[in-house]
C-alpha cells in the first residue's frame, strides 16, 4: 500500500504543478526543444533557456524562476546552469509515470 500512496503523492504533485496555465505553457515550450540564448541561433537540443521562457510569457525572471521551481519540485523538468544561463529539460521518467497512470485507467 505504501508504494501506491507514494505514487499517488507524486502524481498529485505533478497535477498541481500543471494546474497553473503558465506552467503548462512553460512545459509545452520546453517540449518544443527550443533554445535560443546564444545570438538567437538554435544552440542546443532538447532544452529551453529560462530567458526565452520569460519572453514567451511576458513575465519577470523571478516569476519564471518560481514556475521553474514548481516544475522541478514536481519532477517534470530538470535544470542545468551554463554560465549565466539556466536550461530546462523534460524529465521523461515522470512523463512515463503519468502516461502509465492514464493507460492503466479503464473506461
Amino acid at each position: 500500500m505504501k508504494s501506491i500512496d507514494k505514487k499517488n503523492e507524486k502524481l498529485d504533485e505533478i497535477f498541481k504543478a500543471l494546474a497553473d496555465k503558465n506552467r503548462l505553457k512553460i512545459l509545452l515550450f520546453i517540449h518544443k526543444q527550443e533554445c535560443r540564448c546564444r545570438k538567437n541561433e538554435l544552440s542546443c537540443q532538447n532544452e529551453a533557456c529560462i530567458k526565452d521562457l520569460a519572453g514567451l510569457l511576458g513575465v519577470t525572471m523571478p516569476t519564471i524562476s518560481h514556475h521553474i521551481k514548481e516544475l522541478v519540485n514536481a519532477h517534470l523538468i530538470t535544470t542545468k546552469k551554463e554560465g549565466r544561463w539556466v536550461y530546462c529539460k523534460i524529465n521523461k521518467e515522470s512523463f512515463k509515470e503519468v502516461s502509465d497512470f492514464f493507460n492503466g485507467l479503464t473506461i
